[in-house]
């Protein structure tokens, strides 16, 4: 099997979190500031191809009713343009992933993580669901 490269994807900051190669535990990677589309594929090309992960598996920010506004829709285009350069990109639901991560971080007593932080481990909180609960060959 290969990596997995998780997103959690926000306007100016994206968390990001990989696998390892047999899909079973996810690890933080450094959070990318970004300053839009163009600068947002750039760098999650680059986190991908560095850590050889050509499955992203892209945070949806859907609405709590579970319909889909202009957050999942610029999240859309950005798999979009990544499924363009040849990697396989998977949506998955990112509702509360902020909240268990900033659950995750007072519970390890970061009572004010920085933004960076708390976006990291929601990516970790996204990728780690999917891998527990939907990755293919896992049961």
């Amino acid at each position: 099997m290969s990596r997995i490269l998780a997103v959690d994807w926000g306007r100016r900051r994206l968390g990001l979190a990989v696998s390892d190669p047999d899909r079973v535990l996810a690890r933080p990677l450094p959070t990318l500031t970004v300053s839009g589309r163009i600068d947002a594929v750039a760098g999650v090309r680059e986190a991908a191809e560095r850590e050889g992960a050509p499955v992203i598996l892209l945070g949806l920010p859907l609405d709590m009713d579970g319909g889909e506004g202009a957050s999942a829709r610029e999240a859309r285009a950005l798999g979009d343009a990544l499924g363009g350069l040849g990697f396989t990109v998977i949506f998955h639901d990112e509702r509360l992933s902020t909240e268990e991560a900033r659950e995750r971080l007072r519970a390890r007593g970061e009572r004010r993580p920085p933004k960076e932080r708390i976006d990291q481990v929601a990516a970790l909180v996204l990728l780690q669901d999917y891998l527990d609960h939907e990755a293919p060959g896992r049961g």
